[in-house]
Order: structure tokens, then sequence, then C-alpha cells
């Protein structure tokens, strides 16, 4: 329930910051919280997964999501906190999914991984593969196949956005305003 209600409060935030033109339309959740009610019912929305969540939960969330950015007991996040933030739940993250990957590939189970156990992590069959970011981004006609045309009007297209001083050349001075690292 924890991580519903987490992912409910990130939502209703990113909804928050999308309608404050913060986050891009395209940054915001595929299944938005609604965040209106009725006059009569409390403050009160839903998870993704359905779950109730009172204003005063969530507000106790959000102050909870704060004080784990805050890492210095500030009272205020600056974008240091972020990142070392965002880098150790990420760190958290690979650690969980390196302990499920070693239990997957330790067949016998004995803590120790033997060459033909760890072979069985080269299976490239096992990749999940999804094309549909990469057509939806070139496939301009949705007919589901990319052409040359299509690939070099994308691509062209971004880097007419990026050379915003219109020269024909993308400087890193550009670059980096686009937020690409040169």
């Amino acid at each position: 329930m924890r991580t519903s209600l987490l992912s409910a409060a990130a939502a209703i935030v990113t909804i928050g910051l999308a309608s404050s033109g913060a986050v891009s339309a395209q940054e915001a959740p595929a299944n938005p919280v609604p965040q209106t009610q009725t006059a009569q019912a409390p403050a009160q929305t839903q998870s993704a997964q359905g779950d109730p969540i009172d204003r005063a939960t969530f507000i106790r969330q959000m102050d909870a999501e704060f004080a784990r950015l805050d890492l210095d007991g500030s009272g205020f996040v600056v974008p240091e906190e972020i990142i070392e933030s965002q880098r150790r739940s990420a760190r958290t993250e690979a650690l969980r999914q390196n302990q499920i990957v070693f239990g997957q590939l330790d067949a016998n189970a004995d803590g120790v991984l033997t060459p033909q156990e760890f072979a069985t992590l080269a299976n490239p069959d096992a990749i999940p593969v999804d094309a549909s970011p990469l057509m939806s981004q070139f496939d301009s006609d949705k007919d589901q196949v990319i052409t040359l045309v299509e690939y070099r009007i994308a691509t062209q297209s971004n880097f007419d956005r990026i050379d915003t001083d219109r020269d024909g050349v993308v400087t890193p001075v550009e670059m980096r305003a686009a937020g690409i690292s040169p």
C-alpha cells in the first residue's frame, strides 16, 4: 500500500507540475489521478491501484518524500540533494535487481555462480525489446515503416530545434541549452 500511496502522490505532484508548466504534457502520468472532489466528500483521491488516499495521508507521504530529498535536513531541497537522492535510489534499485538476477542464475541455490550458470545471463532472447518508442518518434505516417525521409525529417527537426541561432551549426552552448551534454 505504501508504494501505491507514493505512486499516487507522485502522480498528483506531477499533474500539479504539468498544470503549472513545470512538466511537459508528455511527462505527465498516463493515468492521471483525479484532483477535484465533490463538496460533500472529504478531500480524497485514489492511487493508481484504486486505494483511497485522504488529504492527511497524502500530506504525510509528501512530507516524508521531502524529508527523504532534504539530505542535510535544512528544510530546503537543492539540486545536489536531488541528484544524490536519485543516485541512492538508483543504487538501491540496481542492488535489488542484481539480487533477483543472481537468484535466477543460481540454479542450485548454493550462493555461487558457476560458469555454466553465469552463461545463461547472455541470452539475448530473454531481453524484452520494444520498437514502439522509436516507431512513434520516427514513423510520422504511422504505417509501421520508417523511411529514410521520415528519419531525416525527425532528426533534422531535432537539429533545427537545438540550433537556436539557425546558423546550421550546433554548438556546445546550444546543446547544453537543449539539455544535452556535449
